[in-house]
């Protein structure tokens, strides 16, 4: 893809999600060969073959909110309502899980963990590794891993915002 469509691309992006994308330009202008690298990253932090959807959007706006409690949240937010995840359900989730269903607070308590590096109850693993199989477990795993990166560039680059107000709404730009 040349630099002037993924330009279109980043900012299409940032266009519909009400998201800064500058991030993400100052990658690719200052590092075509990352940003293509990044870019081909991109479906990896959005793939969900066997996790329901609220299994996996729990899992990751509660790994979300470890890593940025800002802008990345709200993205998340916002692609979470997109997809069709209920605005009690994502509320619930961005407010600290206490209201989950008890399923989903496990999910939400190991997900939590994990992106915290925190040792995780053993009660609460057995518990995870009962209601998800194999498959489920490397596809959350993979969901918790993948949201650190983009908090991670923007703090690096001093883009970080944090503690802004979430907004439950779905983009209506696009």
């Amino acid at each position: 893809m040349s630099t002037p469509d993924y330009l279109q691309e980043i900012n299409d992006f940032g266009t519909h999600f009400q998201y800064d994308t500058t991030y993400m330009e100052e990658l690719l202008k200052h590092s075509p060969e990352g940003f293509a690298k990044f870019s081909a990253f991109l479906p990896l932090s959005s793939h969900r073959e066997v996790l329901d959807l609220n299994t996996f959007w729990v899992a990751k706006l509660a790994a979300i909110q470890i890593a940025d409690c800002g802008q990345c949240l709200q993205l998340c937010v916002r692609m979470a309502l997109e997809e069709g995840v209920s605005t009690s359900l994502v509320k619930t989730t961005v407010t600290g899980g206490s209201k989950l269903s008890e399923t989903l607070k496990d999910v939400y308590d190991f997900a939590t963990s994990v992106a915290s590096n925190s040792p995780t109850d053993p009660v609460l693993q057995a518990r995870i590794n009962q209601q998800l199989d194999k498959a489920q477990l490397i596809e959350l795993g993979v969901c918790i891993a993948t949201v650190a990166i983009f908090p991670t560039i923007k703090r690096t680059l001093g883009y970080a915002q944090s503690c802004n107000l979430v907004e439950l709404e779905i983009a209506t730009a696009g």
